[in-house]
């Protein structure tokens, strides 16, 4: 069942969400250990995730095209001060492969900012609580059907 509190966030929040590349996993409005939160989980739309990954794609062609990477710019640092070190430290660091887009913390940042004003102006739950807004990874296995 949802709580008042958050029917009241979601229906405030939901059009900014949309403009802005999110959707809404689960909101919940729970006490823990004699504390209250308020949480949001939220995802990129599909949308916006592959708007973001096209973007990345796009920058990884760019550093193909000629630009040197910081990789490889720091790699022929290193050989040149230690090449034993060098060759100790090769490969840390590097990344098999693309991440994925998704949430970051500058994201979950803009929505709090963005729902914290709001909340601080109407000053409608009554409880003392903490805001937090996740991306869905903290959900933790749970679903919506999971949260009372």
């Amino acid at each position: 069942m949802k709580h008042r509190y958050t029917e009241r966030v979601e229906k405030y929040i939901a059009p900014f969400l949309e403009k802005n590349g999110y959707r809404l996993i689960l909101s919940e409005f729970t006490e823990e250990d004699h504390n209250w939160y308020l949480r949001l989980f939220i995802d990129l739309t599909e949308k916006e995730r592959e708007k973001r990954e096209a973007e990345s794609a796009s920058e990884e062609d760019m550093q193909g095209d000629g630009l040197i990477s910081a990789e490889a710019e720091v790699q022929s640092l290193l050989d040149e001060i230690d090449p034993d070190r060098a060759a100790e430290l090769e490969g840390l660091g590097t990344r098999d492969e693309t991440p994925q887009a998704g949430i970051d913390i500058n994201d979950c940042a803009k929505v709090s900012r963005y729902l914290s004003k709001w909340l601080d102006k109407e000053d409608f739950i009554a409880e003392t609580y903490t805001m937090e807004v996740c991306s869905r990874g903290f959900l933790d296995g749970r679903t919506p059907d999971d949260v009372t």
